[in-house]
């Protein structure tokens, strides 16, 4: 499928849409699905609280660069570096108008006029021009129509509930970094093997006998740990390789000619076996609990905040208006990775080997019982490697949009059966 850019939300709502709309009660109404999960407790769903990654994007660093560290040619992008492009607006609406279809937000009245108080809000984080785009789509999809602005902060501010070390409204604690990351070279033995496996198809792919030579790229060395504006950071070795992983998984989901030419090589087969290598350093950078409570500290506390139905006041001063059931923050990759940490979570998925791709939007949910007390479920809805490429629909059944039910650690339940908002409240990490 072939995207010429543009970034009107309109026009893609129009693409996504045609001229159809739907109208449904002004209430959220629970799902399928998500009522086959309420078992027999008469819990009523009151709010969800989501939080996505943006659409497909390039490289964020320019291509020659990264073929200056790789010796390799790679496949030119249709946008600058970092931008989301037309192929991953698209996608990311039909992640938009499944979400809205799941969970039945109603934004239209009877007569498909747009409700005067709204019942999706969109905040983006305002550090990115892809993220604040990605606003306006989820904004227009979860809206249908009526709504074609996600809010947000300035753009180019850094916005505290996204990264709290970028706004500089905390600091890292450089000891405590450092231990956790064991900056002693690991022997790369200890590697987790689907790692070190990645590891060895990048270098058979890349530079096959560099590692023995001296040459570069050799994946297999450890990448030194620096600090740049606060934050920990490292290049070349493995974390070239969680680079160069992550961007053949970009160039396949846009549909791009594969950079690799070697002979036989099956895509989707290489993907699988490379994207540990991302997920692996990924998880070190940014899940690390000495880095990820200081970054989302805030976020995870106003998202408790909102699943308790309570007043929000937005980074801007404004409150989050009360009548929104549905509270959607638009970010990155490293948002989804910080709340893993923060709320006990984890998940992989059979279909698409990167667990926080493009699109991938974590759900919390607040449901009501009839004593009052506030269960939280937990979801992660996100699309497969040929749903991304191909631009297919989502749909709610298993394989092909269904949510993944989750569970957190720190529910503190007999085997995680019900998750009561006070006891989660207790064990979510502050800082």
């Amino acid at each position: 499928m072939n995207f010429s850019y543009f970034r009107s939300s309109a026009f893609l709502l129009a693409c996504l849409l045609g001229t159809s709309l739907s109208a449904f009660s002004p209430t959220i109404a629970i799902s399928e699905a998500s009522a086959a999960q309420a078992n027999t407790s008469e819990a009523t769903l009151e709010r969800v609280v989501l939080v996505s990654r943006h659409g497909i994007r390039s490289p964020t660093k320019p291509l020659d660069k990264l073929e200056k560290k790789t010796r390799h040619t790679w496949t030119p992008w249709p946008v600058p570096p970092g931008e989301m492009t037309a192929h991953g607006q698209f996608d990311l609406g039909l992640m938009g108008q499944f979400l809205k279809s799941y969970y039945h937000i109603a934004s239209r009245d009877a007569a498909a006029r747009c409700l005067p108080e709204q019942p999706a809000f969109i905040w983006a984080d305002s550090a990115s021009s892809r993220t604040q785009h990605s606003g306006d789509i989820l904004a227009a999809a979860l809206s249908d129509g009526c709504q074609t602005q996600a809010r947000s902060m300035p753009a180019k501010t850094h916005d505290l509930l996204f990264n709290a070390l970028a706004a500089k409204k905390t600091t890292l604690d450089t000891d405590d970094v450092e231990k956790t990351l064991d900056p002693e070279r690991m022997p790369d033995t200890q590697l987790p093997p689907p790692v070190q496996s990645g590891v060895q198809t990048l270098q058979t792919l890349f530079a096959p006998s560099a590692c023995t030579t001296g040459a570069t790229p050799c994946f297999f060395k450890h990448a030194p740990l620096s600090w740049k504006k606060g934050a920990p950071h490292a290049e070349n070795g493995l974390a070239l390789g969680s680079t160069v992983s992550e961007a053949l998984l970009l160039e396949y989901a846009q549909g791009l000619p594969s950079s690799i030419t070697a002979a036989n090589t099956d895509a989707v087969h290489t993907l699988n076996s490379v994207l540990p290598v991302h997920n692996y350093q990924s998880a070190r950078m940014r899940r690390a609990p000495a880095i990820a409570i200081p970054r989302g500290g805030k976020l995870a506390q106003a998202i408790l905040t909102l699943l308790n139905e309570q007043p929000l006041t937005l980074p801007d001063g404004n409150v989050l208006p009360t009548q929104a059931r549905v509270v959607m923050f638009a970010g990155h990759d490293t948002t989804l990775d910080m709340l893993t940490t923060l709320f006990g979570l984890d998940w992989t998925f059979t279909d698409q080997p990167d667990p926080t791709a493009p699109d991938t939007t974590l759900a919390f949910e607040t449901w009501k019982h009839p004593d009052g007390r506030k269960e939280i479920r937990f979801a992660v809805f996100h699309q497969s490697l040929a749903q991304l490429r191909d631009g297919l629909k989502l749909d709610n059944v298993p394989g092909q949009g269904a949510p993944l039910p989750l569970t957190s650690t720190l529910c503190n339940q007999p085997k995680n059966e019900t998750c009561w908002l006070e006891n989660l409240s207790q064990h979510v990490p502050q800082h």
